[in-house]
């Protein structure tokens, strides 16, 4: 079976308390068990950053679905590409709420998170991957 891993930005449409994030992410998880999709997702300040990992074809159906969702505008994809093993074999959708000084603890501190425009993603695979890393042992709720 091929896998792909699929990682996009995007801006929150309204506030997003707790309760909203966890609404949210009881729902992903729900959809992500039934197309067999592994993931994660980061948020800060209303900015969100995911990965979805799977058969290609859902990944990119789901994602389809994704970026047309009201909650959120601005939808970037950073990258699609093939993988060999899922990075969040366990995680139907892992979860981690960052802020300014967890982002600053990071090694080789990035500007990742603080930037949402498309020219800023360009060609930063590794960026977005080390900071998926990074987070994927601190889960949130």
């Amino acid at each position: 079976m091929s896998l792909n891993c699929l990682v996009y930005v995007s801006l929150a449409n309204q506030e997003m308390s707790d309760e909203h994030l966890k609404s949210l992410l009881k729902k992903a998880r729900e959809k992500n068990a039934s197309l067999n999709i592994t993931g994660m997702l980061l948020f800060r300040d209303g900015f969100f950053m995911q990965a979805l990992e799977g058969d290609p074809d859902d990944v990119n159906n789901l994602f389809s679905t994704i970026a047309k969702d009201a909650r959120h505008r601005d939808v970037i994809l950073v990258y699609n590409k093939p993988i060999k093993d899922r990075g969040f074999p366990d995680w139907t959708m892992g979860f981690n709420k960052i802020d300014d000084q967890s982002l600053e603890a990071i090694d080789g501190y990035t500007e990742f998170l603080k930037t949402p425009t498309s020219e800023f993603f360009a060609n930063r695979d590794n960026e977005a991957e080390a900071l998926l890393n990074q987070f994927k042992h601190q889960l949130f709720f």
